[in-house]
């Protein structure tokens, strides 16, 4: 991957800390409390700083969490020496590196980090998943609806992304139709430096087409106008259904969905 997309997301490192992603991890808590067995074993793909790692091993489970980003692994394991925890945080691209065959019970895609991917790089990474997977296992991935701010008015085309403790304003600098990528360039107002970076939209209908063409969709969760959890299923097994959880709560909206 680019490194630019890495040194930005250094710049507003805060947002993806265990602290600043506290209260989505907490929103998402009774949806994975219903998927997490005993001792299932967990891949979290994309794992920033660890924050959903950390809840998954809560819940029972034997975690890995696998980034790209030096300094968030960094943060990561800081953090597990910290809690004494045994997940094993790996750096690695996740489109290279060997996630392994059937030996997962449940692999994790959360952040709408497939923004980050074209195309044909969120079609291998779904074959990559599917081959992860035991029979039976599950797929979870949250996604923003690209399309939704843009048709609704909202896209702000320039804005300050960040205030503390680096100033940081972001400004929509293009759209490529060619392959639905959005390209923004983000400046650091205190070292001048600027960087353009390029994300990709998908929609919920696009998402499904890509992962529902190896794996089944079992479940789906809005957690706003234009913000979803879907949890798709290895169909190599008969369908194990979700447990419930002890009390029926929906996850409430989420705030920057």
């Amino acid at each position: 991957m680019d490194p630019k997309p890495i040194t930005l997301y250094e710049w507003i490192i805060e947002r993806f800390t265990v602290a600043g992603r506290a209260e989505f991890v907490e929103q998402l808590a009774t949806t994975f409390e219903q998927l997490v067995e005993p001792q299932a074993r967990v891949l979290d793909l994309c794992c920033g700083a660890g924050p959903f790692s950390f809840l998954f091993e809560r819940l029972g489970a034997e975690v890995t969490g696998l980034d790209n980003a030096p300094f968030m692994i960094d943060l990561a394991r800081q953090e597990a020496g910290r809690r004494g925890s045994s997940i094993e945080f790996v750096l690695a691209d996740v489109l290279e590196h060997d996630l392994r065959s059937q030996h997962y019970d449940l692999v994790t895609f959360i952040g709408n980090t497939v923004s980050d991917f074209p195309l044909e790089a969120a079609v291998r990474l779904v074959e990559k998943v599917e081959t992860a997977l035991r029979p039976g296992g599950r797929f979870v991935i949250h996604y923003i609806d690209g399309a939704y701010a843009f048709i609704e008015g909202s896209y702000p085309k320039e804005e300050d992304e960040q205030l503390e403790p680096v100033k940081i304003t972001r400004r929509f600098k293009t759209y490529r139709a060619e392959d639905s990528a959005i390209v923004e360039t983000y400046r650091n107002e205190s070292t001048h430096e600027e960087y353009d970076y390029t994300s990709y939209l998908y929609t919920a209908p696009m998402v499904r087409r890509i992962v529902g063409a190896r794996l089944a969709l079992e479940q789906s969760i809005r957690l706003s106008e234009r913000s979803f959890v879907d949890v798709f299923r290895n169909p190599a097994a008969p369908l194990r259904p979700v447990r419930q959880a002890a009390r029926g709560t929906r996850p409430r909206d989420q705030a920057n969905g």
